[in-house]
């Protein structure tokens, strides 16, 4: 039990460090690319309908190789930027399990006819989710979130350095998906951009100390041959059992998928692999902890049960074609 909980407290700093450091590159560079491009000009990118958004979120989600967590500031600049609910829906539900990298290791692990129906079915399961999210209108139950750095006049107890007043951001409080000043360069931008990724990572600290404490010991504490044993080919019920199991467990999508290919050799079906592999993706604890800043309780609800559909049926349906 002792090597369990020592092997906890490392996953636990392991994951934590990730976190962070992923949460404010990325919260950096949407911040950067937010100035530069204009927010504007990406609304018209990435709008032009509820099926042509929906199908730009998919694409967004595929060709951005960021796991879980480190789509969360993309999703934060997304909602800020009051993109259109179909293409924010299908770029939250396929980033963490249509990125090119795991697609790549999918092929030696299960074969290009697995792979190749796991994308379409996965695809269509994003694309019919993101339908209904948009149609629902549940952008109803998004919340902006705001860094909380300001840029201030000068002085030694500004939270953010003076920005040069020859460009960019001279409002009073930084935020580059509303302000409007022109882009000053990328050596002027990047101070206020890195403060304002600084501060969205302390405004979500505490959501991502508890949720990574709580993956941690889910990943230290259960034994992975507990999990292959209760979605294992004795169940008839393996799939959406092996769904619900992958919703609390999280490792990086990458690093599981070995560990899916081994419990598939062990025994358990292809369908509830990749079961587990689509729920552990999408709706594992770090995620979900940090999304309830963005979400209303109900909204994460409903998020988490599409993603557990998908996985659903996509365990039913990929060993069939």
């Amino acid at each position: 039990m002792s090597e369990r909980l020592s092997s906890a407290l490392v996953d636990f700093a392991v994951l934590l460090v990730e976190l962070v450091v992923l949460l404010i590159a990325v919260s950096a560079l949407m911040a950067l690319l937010a100035r530069k491009i204009g927010v504007s000009r990406l609304q018209g990118w990435l709008g032009g309908g509820r099926l042509r958004g929906a199908v730009k979120g998919i694409l967004l989600g595929f060709v951005t190789p960021f796991c879980t967590y480190s789509a969360i500031p993309v999703v934060v600049g997304l909602v800020n930027t009051r993109i259109q609910t179909a293409t924010l829906a299908a770029f939250l539900l396929s980033s963490p399990v249509l990125d090119p990298v795991i697609v790549a290791i999918l092929i030696p692990l299960f074969g290009w006819q697995a792979t190749a129906a796991y994308v379409a079915v996965t695809c269509i399961g994003v694309l019919l989710a993101a339908l209904l999210a948009d149609a629902a209108h549940l952008e109803r139950g998004l919340r902006p979130v705001q860094a909380s750095v300001a840029v201030a006049a000068g002085g030694a107890g500004a939270a953010v350095a003076p920005v040069p007043t020859d460009g960019a951001c001279t409002s009073a409080k930084y935020d580059p998906f509303t302000d409007t000043a022109q882009w000053a360069g990328w050596r002027t931008e990047s101070r206020p951009a890195l403060r304002y990724a600084f501060g969205l990572a302390r405004d979500l600290a505490i959501p991502m100390i508890v949720s990574v404490a709580i993956a941690a010991a889910i990943i230290g504490l259960i034994p992975q041959e507990l999990i292959a044993r209760l979605a294992g080919p004795g169940n008839p019920l393996a799939v959406p059992v092996a769904a619900i199991l992958g919703a609390p467990f999280y490792v990086s999508t990458e690093a599981f998928l070995p560990i899916a290919a081994a419990l598939h050799d062990s025994g358990m079906s292809l369908g509830a692999v990749f079961a587990l592999v689509i729920s552990a993706a999408g709706v594992n604890v770090p995620e979900l902890g940090l999304l309830g800043r963005v979400m209303a309780p109900r909204l994460l609800a409903v998020y988490t049960l599409a993603v557990i559909g998908i996985a659903v049926a996509a365990g039913y349906l990929i060993p069939l074609i």
